[in-house]
């Protein structure tokens, strides 16, 4: 796993122009460092930069597969005409190099970038087609003059842009680009989507400059070319029809199809582990390694001193059971400083509050293994989430005359008492009153606000219903992709896939983990369990039952009973009591009269109302006053004058740099 990071000089006279005209490349050379070095946490194995003007190519490496030298990047193929910065892990490289060598390719190294590359000059962009994995890269022609970036096919592994007058930068994270001499620039209606959601929606990202290339989608760039247009290269690999699989084929080849995934995910040169929380998700995985490999498995969660909220127990029966060697450090409230560090890694604004303990679940594992296995996935692709279930209510709930639900189940949640317990009665049965009276789809997308249209009323300054439904049909949007055939349950699944697994999940895996220089491998997003997830009826699925069923059925045999039959617990930290108590006082430091104002998004005395409340207990506003926390807190570290936005002195030593000669290029394809 790395970081990459670049740009395309446009030049206003020559379409290729050389180093000569260019000019300013003294200036060019320390940006393009500076950007590199923004992403040394991503890659602390290797700084590369490739210069070919108008071409800068840069590269930091988390050696994974093929340590070596040889794997260093940014990397040429045999040609000298096409060159690499890659981030990911390709999970059938094998078979690929395999494929290519009896085409007559020719390898010089053991790694999956020199595949990609050979791929690339064998297959060309029908390429993609061919990868099981995780990845986003740019392929730069020096001959064609053209810049080529994909990201992989559901948004495992990010990529940035920027389009500017003068040249289009790109990188793994938003600071590389703003390292560049970019100004942070506040996306309004970006931060709109957030304070509705939680996050901001791809491709759009909390800076007015900087776009990131969505899941599945491929963008081609030469120079002069200011406003490229991405192309998508992905569609979801549902069949043609329906199957008629039962209960039982379906758990079958469920279980067969992780344990593919997870087998091809175990292909590592250096230390791996696993993530287990106790759940049923992360367990199979871990069952599925124990399975799979003979050596003891390093395994990791958190424990909490909140008992509602820990779940270092069923992961400690998990870890006796198939004898891993398991680490749970202690999370508590005392960490508010950490969570100013998750803020400035994950650059959005996201505030989904799993973050803090992924944070510390990702520091504890990098100390012991380069590369963890996550479960994470598998809620989007097998219902394991308590809105489907809450959509087949809201229909039973319409039916019910409109005087009831409006003038007296409305303001009895209200009268409901505050729980302090992971996922109170209060905070469920609020969302659901305000959500249920959408339509649908607009119901399902509804449960994801974190600021709904009551909420708005009290806080924002500016015009929030068009941003709310916006972002609701937004939400709601990739249904205009979906077979015609899915049922409602299938399409609620479509939607989580495509919006909000992308936009939060993954976000969350990526930022936390590769802030600690940790690779983390998701089997539940791999190939064959995608396909084989989205082939099977949704009745062996949920809602109608448990939810992910026939994940239960294929795991019977092989969990604990007390894990197969547990219900979803969610990785979440009590921010309910935090929030009243040892973080009360930031709170009101940063949510302030200033900030509102300097915003012009937020009324102060609204914000003040919600403080007051939820510190008094006469309401639960946890979870909007952790979104407006996170907002505040990445608008003073990215909106404000900051040493983070600024170039510093760093030791450019540690990058080693080639520059292009021009001598012995040849055609290539």
């Amino acid at each position: 796993m790395c970081g990459i990071a670049g740009f395309l000089i446009h030049h206003p006279h020559n379409p290729r122009p050389d180093a000569s005209l260019l000019g300013r490349e003294d200036q060019r050379e320390a940006e393009a460092l500076a950007m590199i070095e923004r992403l040394a946490h991503r890659g602390p194995d290797g700084q590369g930069l490739w210069i070919a003007p108008p071409m800068y190519l840069g590269h930091t490496r988390l050696a994974i597969i093929d340590p070596t030298p040889d794997g260093h990047q940014p990397m040429g193929d045999s040609t000298q005409r096409y060159w690499i910065s890659y981030n990911g892990e390709i999970y059938n490289y094998r078979e690929l190099r395999s494929e290519l060598q009896r085409g007559g390719a020719v390898f010089h190294t053991h790694s999956d970038t020199e595949v990609l590359l050979q791929a690339y000059r064998v297959w060309g962009r029908e390429m993609l087609q061919r990868l099981d994995g995780m990845f986003a890269f740019a392929i730069w022609d020096q001959l064609e003059q053209s810049l080529w970036l994909a990201r992989d096919a559901v948004g495992i592994k990010p990529l940035f842009y920027a389009p500017m007058q003068d040249r289009f930068l790109f990188a793994s994270e938003i600071k590389a680009i703003l390292a560049a001499s970019v100004d942070p620039i506040p996306d309004r209606h970006a931060l709109g989507a957030f304070l509705a959601f939680g996050y901001a929606v791809a491709p759009a990202t909390g800076f007015q400059n900087v776009r990131q290339l969505l899941p599945g989608h491929e963008l081609t760039v030469k120079p002069n070319q200011r406003d490229p247009r991405p192309r998508r290269w992905f569609r979801w690999p549902y069949p043609s029809n329906p199957t008629t699989w039962s209960r039982w084929e379906s758990a079958d080849r469920l279980g067969h199809a992780i344990r593919q995934s997870v087998r091809a995910q175990l292909r590592s040169d250096v230390p791996l582990g696993a993530f287990l929380s106790g759940g049923l998700d992360s367990s199979t995985i871990v069952a599925c390694m124990a399975e799979l490999q003979s050596e003891p498995i390093h395994t990791f969660s958190v424990a909490m001193a909140l008992s509602s909220f820990d779940e270092s127990e069923p992961a400690r029966a998990v870890a006796e059971q198939f004898h891993t060697l398991h680490h749970a450090p202690l999370i508590d409230a005392s960490h508010f400083d950490q969570l100013l560090e998750v803020v400035r890694h994950a650059e959005d604004p996201i505030a989904d509050n799993s973050l803090l303990p992924f944070w510390f679940l990702c520091n504890a594992t990098s100390k012991h293994v380069s590369v963890a296995l996550s479960g994470d996935g598998a809620d989007e692709l097998l219902a394991g989430y308590a809105t489907y279930r809450a959509t087949h209510l809201a229909r039973l709930y319409r039916r019910l005359p409109t005087g009831l639900r409006h003038h007296l189940l409305k303001r009895c949640v209200h009268y409901l008492p505050v729980s302090e317990r992971k996922y109170g009665w209060s905070m469920f049965a609020r969302r659901f009153i305000a959500a249920a009276d959408q339509p649908w789809p607009r119901d399902h997308a509804s449960w994801r606000l974190m600021l709904d249209a009551d909420y708005s009323r009290w806080l924002r300054a500016d015009d929030w219903s068009a941003s709310l439904v916006r972002s609701i049909d937004a939400y709601a949007e990739p249904l205009s992709d979906a077979p015609p055939w899915l049922d409602p349950t299938e399409c609620m699944l479509h939607m989580d896939l495509a919006f909000h697994l992308a936009n939060d999940m993954l976000v969350k895996v990526d930022r936390m983990s590769m802030a600690h220089a940790l690779e983390v491998r998701v089997p539940f997003l791999g190939k064959s369990v995608l396909e084989t997830s989205l082939a099977i009826p949704s009745k062996w699925k949920g809602p109608q039952g448990r939810g992910k069923q026939v994940l239960r059925d294929a795991m019977r045999s092989k969990l604990p009973v007390s894990i197969v039959d547990r219900k979803k617990a969610g990785f979440v930290i009590p921010i309910e009591s935090w929030l009243r108590g040892p973080w009360l006082d930031e709170l009101k430091s940063v949510l302030n009269k200033e900030f509102c104002q300097e915003t012009g998004m937020l009324q102060y005395e609204g914000v003040e109302r919600l403080i007051r409340e939820h510190a008094l207990r006469t309401a639960d506003h946890a979870y909007p006053l952790f979104t407006l926390l996170v907002f505040a807190l990445w608008w003073n570290e990215w909106m404000r004058i900051s040493p983070s936005h600024q170039l510093h002195p760093f030791d450019a030593s540690r990058t080693k740099i080639r520059r292009w000669s021009g001598a012995n290029l040849e055609a290539g394809k």
